[in-house]
C-alpha cells in the first residue's frame, strides 16, 4: 500500500459529506483522536483522524456541528476499523457521540500478543516502517483553535501507518496461530460501554516520595489533593494545571504558615487551605495504609478461592510464558472469586473474558474456583513467547 502523510481537514459540511461518500466505499478505516484531556479536567475529542486508501482525513468535532455521519462507518461490520489502543478512543467517541463500533483491530493488543519489546505507536512505526514519528507535539492543546500546521502533520501521522502495521501483525499472529484470540479480544473492545466520568479517584501512594512524609503530612497532602481536585472540576482544568505536585507539597510543608501560604496561592485559597489543614478530613495516615488492595475485604472461603486463582494465574502464564499484561488483574480475580461463578455461563456474564478466553481459560477457572486439579485443560494453550528469555 502506497503511504501519503498529506492530510484533509474536514470543519464544514460541505467537506464532510464528500469525506462521507469516499470513507462509505472503503473496506478499512485506520483511525485514532486526539483529546483535551491534558488540559481539562473533563475530557473531550477534540479531533478524529481517518486514514483510508492514501487518503488522511482531520475531522473538527469542535468547528462542525454534527459527525454522526461518521456513525455507520463505524458501525459497518463489512468496514475494518483500526486503531491503536482501542479501548480510549472508542470509549472517548462512544462517550461524547454515542456510536457503536464492530469489526475493529487493536494494534496495541496485538504487540502485546506478539510479545514486541514495546507497545507504543512510536514504537510500532519504528519497527514496521524504520521511520521515527516526532513527539512533539505529543501533549498538546488540541481544544484551541486555530491548531497548527505541526499539530495536524501529528495528528495525521497517528494512523498513516495503522493499516501497513495491522497487516504485518495479522500475517503473523496467524502464522503463530494467535489470530482468533485476538479477534475475540478486539470483538470485546469494540462492545465496551464508556462509563459516565464520575472525577478522578486521589491515590496517595502515586505521589512522588509519599513514603517520606510523616502521617500528618500525608494526611495534609490529602486533603490539599482533594481541595485541588474540587478546584480543577469547577474550572474544568487538568489537577495539575491547579498546582503541580510541587507546588502541593510546598503548600503542605508550610500549612502552618498563613503567610507563606497566601504568597504562594493568594488570599482566598489559603484561608480554604488553612481551614482545612486546622479540621483535617480523618486521622493521620501512617505508612501502612498507603497501599490497601482491592482484595483485603476478601475473607473466608473467598480468600481461599482468590488463592486459588492466583495460582491458576501463575499456571497459565507459565505455560504460556507471558507476562502479567494479558491475564486478569487482582481486582478482575477477586471479583470472580466472590461472584464464584458454577459454569460457563455465570462466567461469561461477569464480562471480564473475551469469548475466547471464556472457551480457552473458562473450564480451568471453574475448576480452580472448586479446588479441583485443572491442569489436563490447558493442553492447546499456545506460547506467547518463542521462547525463555
Amino acid at each position: 500500500m502506497q503511504i501519503q502523510s498529506d492530510y484533509i481537514v474536514i470543519d464544514n459540511v460541505r467537506s464532510l459529506q464528500l469525506a462521507l461518500i469516499t470513507l462509505s466505499q472503503s473496506d478499512c478505516l485506520s483511525v485514532d483522536t486526539e483529546s483535551s484531556g491534558y488540559y481539562t479536567y473533563y475530557s473531550k475529542v477534540c479531533l478524529i483522524q481517518i486514514s483510508s486508501r492514501g487518503k488522511n482525513y482531520i475531522f473538527d468535532p469542535i468547528r462542525l456541528d454534527d459527525v454522526s455521519g461518521l456513525g455507520p462507518l463505524f458501525e459497518n461490520p463489512a468496514i475494518l476499523k483500526i486503531f491503536h489502543s482501542a479501548s480510549d478512543d472508542i470509549k472517548a467517541l462512544k462517550r461524547d457521540f454515542s456510536f457503536k463500533f464492530e469489526n475493529i483491530a487493536d494494534t496495541m493488543f496485538s504487540s502485546r500478543l506478539l510479545d514486541l519489546e514495546q507497545n507504543s505507536l512510536l514504537y510500532l512505526v519504528e519497527h514496521y516502517h524504520k521511520v521515527k514519528l516526532s513527539k512533539k507535539e505529543q501533549k498538546s492543546n488540541w481544544e484551541k483553535r486555530p491548531l497548527d500546521k505541526s499539530q495536524l502533520q501529528y495528528a495525521a501521522l497517528d494512523t498513516v501507518y495503522l493499516e501497513s502495521i495491522w497487516e504485518k501483525m495479522k500475517e503473523e499472529l496467524t502464522k503463530r496461530k494467535l489470530l482468533d484470540e485476538a479477534l475475540s479480544e478486539f470483538k470485546k473492545l469494540a462492545e465496551e460501554e464508556s462509563e459516565p466520568f464520575e472525577g478522578f479517584s486521589i491515590t496517595l501512594e502515586k505521589f512522588p516520595n509519599v513514603l517520606e512524609l510523616s502521617s500528618d503530612e500525608r494526611r495534609a497532602l490529602y486533603d490539599t489533593l482533594v481541595f485541588r481536585d474540587e478546584k480543577a472540576r469547577r474550572f474544568n482544568k487538568a489537577p495539575f494545571r491547579i498546582w503541580n505536585n510541587d507546588k502541593v507539597l510546598e503548600l503542605v510543608k508550610a500549612r502552618r504558615d498563613s503567610a507563606k501560604l497566601i504568597e504562594s496561592v493568594g488570599k482566598k485559597d489559603a484561608d480554604h487551605l488553612l481551614s482545612i489543614y486546622n479540621n483535617p478530613g480523618g486521622p493521620p495516615i501512617p505508612k501502612n495504609d498507603l497501599f490497601k488492595r482491592a482484595t483485603e475485604d476478601l475473607a473466608g472461603e473467598d480468600a481461599d478461592r482468590f488463592k486459588r486463582l492466583r495460582q491458576w494465574r501463575e499456571t497459565i502464564m507459565s505455560i504460556r510464558r507471558m507476562g502479567h499484561n494479558l491475564m486478569p488483574s487482582n481486582k478482575n480475580i477477586a471479583e470472580i472469586a466472590k461472584k464464584n461463578p458454577k459454569g460457563i455461563d455465570e462466567l461469561r456474564e461477569l464480562g471480564i473474558f473475551s469469548e475466547w478466553k471464556v472457551q480457552n481459560y473458562g473450564p480451568s477457572i471453574l475448576n480452580a474456583l472448586q479446588s479441583k486439579p485443572y491442569e489436563t485443560t490447558l493442553t492447546n494453550l499456545i506460547p506467547i513467547k518463542k521462547k525463555f528469555d
